[in-house]
């Protein structure tokens, strides 16, 4: 006998044959998968149910990107839509629909959602309007998806495009590691050093039309030797106080798997031995998940986003796929506008912590706005808060602002440096996390982290501290805060704005994420933060600077010397990390150039001064380490008294002499200090202090 029941405006359906799945689904038989023998209780799970009501607005000037979004649901889930634009495809294994709308729409079209278990559905209005006088004119990607690649070998393809006018810039998110995008051409090229499946967000911004797109593309990168990979396309969503369970399946795979998470929402666990992901959820929002798994053999990674209601009536989530990427001093002004937006209430106010100088945040509609003016990787928190219930949801992720000739994160250094950090896992109330960081920021006045209005915001994974304002005591040199006396866990922040220094210490602690591992941590002052990635081993060391997995740079210390045109000097002290760092003497580029604003107060090119380097092995990563030295500089303006970098240690140092650097204004100057060495060009931004007359400091003088 069928049974049928309705669960708020979803019919559901029992089992029935599953849909076809998409991408990553052999045509031949289907290969072995870890974690079968492993179970969730389905019957403490939720009730399965569509968390999408209505779908965002598109338009025929515009690409298309949304989501349809389940919750509960006990096993793999796949897709399907009665009726979509012309112009617009679904991904039955994501829930993706994607694609250029080619003319208008406005009707209720019907979604389903199989678990294997049970098929649910709804009817959504979809409506696609026309923009731009009805045209499609804006730049549009033709690709569906992208060559796999392998580590070890070169891979290299080019990003499609339909439409425009141009001239087109290329921006990337998510890439894996080893491939850089050209931001001037769109080819993506390099030679993979991870193996995973990648979802990359590419953005193209067409000049001509004043238009951006962006679009969600997989990238698979096999291990050198196997072709193991996560058969998990989809993480189950779930709700707040609801016991939830997910199991992550891999293909392939070379013997007994061992998984590992990054970024689980609180209350969730992950079984290492399994692949079951199970607790009940503490906060709701969206949250980025960084899945491994381990065949003993290789280790593979993928990025997939879980959302947690905030109840089980709610349906208030993020209607978010991907921000477009952000070019310095270009408006990202956009129409229709760049939203970020939930659905599943009536009002909602809206709020972020963390975005980049220049853009705003509409607290009414979700709109960003404005115009960046300083490069850089921003992670942002943002906040969604239903008026009449007062629930609310969180997102976190990366807003990327690149130059104007375009290209992808791994091109843009982090301006954060760890000095040391470690992680004691797997003793829940007995975990802890240590660690201390040098930063660069903007240090002037009135653009200083102020504690009594500016949040200070530490994760690792999931792990959040959060100290909001007023929290930290003590000079603005100066700051510290400690967790009261009996309180668990056990908690102690010091802040240093004056020399740029932040350390932090855990006790006591429940930390979920697992080592070894790849482990993202966000660092965010005020409005300034910072996203790195940190290799820990297996007992929870990370050592810089062959730890660092992706590239960081920063000013440890600096001096300016100002006596008069080509008498001046300058003498840094840097720390400088990046995990493809490569260099052949007298061919790789060597240049640099000191900023203040838009005026260029040093630009010398130093090529023909590298000397060859001394080459070794690193005997405990097996990483190749350079170490460099200048010759002499026979130069009478803008000499290089002193360059050497060290890879293996990340310390650089570097002196200029007969310079002329009268355009630094008295008092205080953020200067820009850009290094380009090879084909990679490192930014960062630091603020100098004059003390007597004519002799200025990174050193931040005192009240």
């Amino acid at each position: 006998m069928e049974r049928t029941r309705a669960t708020g405006g979803t019919t559901v359906h029992p089992l029935r044959t599953p849909l076809a799945l998409a991408l990553l689904v052999a045509a031949a038989a289907a290969p072995a998968r870890a974690g079968v023998g492993a179970t969730c209780d389905i019957g403490a799970n939720g009730t399965f149910r569509f968390l999408t009501e209505a779908l965002p607005i598109g338009s025929t000037n515009a690409e298309y990107l949304a989501r349809l979004v389940t919750a509960n649901a006990d096993g793999t889930v796949t897709f399907s839509v009665d009726q979509l634009p012309p112009g617009m495809v679904l991904d039955p294994a994501s829930g993706f629909i994607t694609g250029r709308p080619t003319s208008t729409f406005n009707e209720d079209v019907l979604v389903s959602a199989d678990d294997g278990v049970q098929l649910i559905q709804a009817t959504v209005n979809l409506k696609v309007n026309s923009a731009g006088g009805g045209g499609n004119g804006g730049a549009t990607f033709a690709n569906d998806a992208l060559p796999d690649g392998r580590v070890g070998e070169a891979y290299t393809t080019t990003l499609g495009l339909e439409n425009g006018v141009g001239p087109f810039v290329f921006g990337a998110v998510d890439l894996p590691p080893g491939l850089t995008l050209n931001g001037l051409t769109g080819e993506l090229a390099g030679i993979p050093t991870a193996p995973g499946t990648y979802f990359a967000s590419f953005t193209v911004y067409d000049a001509g039309e004043d238009n951006k797109v962006v679009t969600v593309l997989p990238i698979l990168v096999h291990p050198a030797d196997s072709d193991f990979r996560f058969a998990t396309r989809f993480l189950n969503n779930g709700e707040l106080g609801t016991p939830y369970c997910d199991l992550w399946l891999v293909e392939n795979a070379a013997g007994a798997v061992s998984f590992g998470a990054s970024g689980l929402p609180p209350g969730l666990v992950l079984d290492p031995a399994t692949g079951v992901v199970s607790g009940t959820p503490t906060l709701a929002g969206t949250f980025i998940v960084l899945l491994s798994a381990s065949d003993g053999a290789n280790a593979i990674t993928t990025n997939l986003a879980l959302q947690i209601a905030p109840s089980a009536t709610s349906t208030l989530h993020w209607n978010f796929f991907g921000l477009p990427t952000g070019f310095v001093n270009v408006s990202y002004d956009r129409q229709p506008p760049v939203l970020v937006a939930a659905e599943g209430a009536d009002a909602i106010a809206y709020s972020a912590v963390g975005l980049p100088a220049g853009i705003t945040y509409a607290a009414g509609s979700g709109e960003l706005s404005g115009t960046p003016i300083e490069i850089g990787e921003y992670p942002v928190t943002f906040t969604a808060l239903d008026t009449a219930t007062s629930e609310s949801i969180v997102l976190s992720t990366v807003f990327l602002v690149l130059p104007p000739s375009g290209g992808d994160a791994s091109q843009i250094p982090v301006n954060f440096w760890v000095t040391k950090a470690s992680l004691r896992t797997g003793e829940p109330g007995r975990d802890g996390w240590r660690a201390a960081a040098i930063y660069n920021a903007d240090r002037r006045t009135g653009s200083r982290f102020d504690p009594l209005t500016d949040v200070l915001r530490l994760q690792i994974g999931a792990r959040v501290l959060e100290l909001p304002p007023g929290s930290l005591e003590g000079s603005e040199k100066s700051l510290s805060w400690r967790s009261p006396k009996g309180a668990t866990p056990v908690e102690q922040v010091k802040l240093a704005p004056g020399n740029q220094t932040l350390s932090w210490v855990t006790k006591n602690d429940v930390i979920t994420e697992s080592v070894p591992g790849v482990l993202t941590q966000i660092a965010t002052l005020g409005s300034r933060g910072y996203r790195l990635l940190l290799s820990f081993d297996e007992r929870g060391a990370f050592h810089p600077a062959l730890d660092f997995e992706r590239a960081a740079f920063v000013v440890r210390t600096g001096k300016l010397t100002v006596k008069g045109p080509g008498d001046d000097a300058a003498k840094l002290s840097l720390l400088l990390a990046d995990p493809a760092f490569a260099y052949e003497a007298q061919t790789s580029a060597l240049r640099i150039r000191l900023l203040h604003g838009d005026t260029v107060l040093v630009d010398r090119d130093f090529t023909a001064l590298g000397a060859e380097p001394k080459l070794t092995t690193d005997a405990r990563t097996g990483t190749l380490v350079y170490a460099i030295k200048s010759l002499k500089d026979a130069a009478t303006v803008d000499r290089v008294a002193k360059f050497s970098y060290h890879s293996g240690k990340g310390a650089m140092s570097l002196a200029l002499a007969d310079l002329d650097l009268a355009a630094l204004p008295g008092g205080e100057a953020h200067v820009g200090v850009e290094l380009t060495i090879g084909l990679k060009t490192y930014y960062t931004a630091v603020t100098f202090f004059e003390g007597r007359t004519g002799r200025w400091s990174t050193a931040m003088p005192g009240p």
